[in-house]
């Protein structure tokens, strides 16, 4: 063969490699993501009683996402710290020397949660000490990552 019909070979072949590996594979699709924030400003803004049940609300927000595999089990966990004095002890390393747990809520980001599953609960001890409270909550969306926050509630006395 002549030089240029190696060059045409190569080109052809260079050509089809590409090809192929552009169009093999698993393509990006737009869904729609479902995430839920934290919380409803009644839950924040009321005071917390010790002995009670409190309900933490969470709300729905929608996104769409462009990926070839994304997470589809969100696990998020909600924790009360405390209680402090004032804010500036609140955010200052100072450990808490209370921690209560709220329930655990998990969903399929793929679809709309169920309503029942949109509150964290939180049983509050009875010998729960006054005062200002971190409330933690995090999401674990399964891969290795994680987002998280917090806000300040008070709890006051039975």
């Amino acid at each position: 063969m002549r030089g240029s019909a190696w060059r045409w070979v190569g080109v052809l072949a260079v050509a089809g490699a590409l090809t192929g590996c552009g169009f093999y594979g698993p393509q990006p699709g737009t869904s729609t993501a479902y995430q839920l924030t934290c919380c409803t400003k009644a839950d924040i803004e009321q005071t917390w009683r010790p002995g009670t049940t409190v309900g933490l609300h969470w709300i729905v927000e929608t996104s769409s996402r462009t990926t070839v595999n994304p997470t589809h089990r969100v696990t998020i966990t909600s924790k009360l710290l405390g209680p402090y004095d004032d804010v500036a002890s609140l955010k200052s390393s100072k450990p808490a020397t209370h921690t209560v747990n709220g329930s655990v809520t998990t969903f399929d980001d793929r679809r709309p949660p169920p309503t029942e599953s949109l509150v964290a609960t939180f049983v509050l001890p009875h010998d729960l000490q006054p005062g200002l409270y971190r409330l933690d909550f995090t999401s674990d969306f399964g891969d290795g990552s994680s987002a998280g926050g917090s806000s300040i509630v008070r709890v006051g006395t039975p």
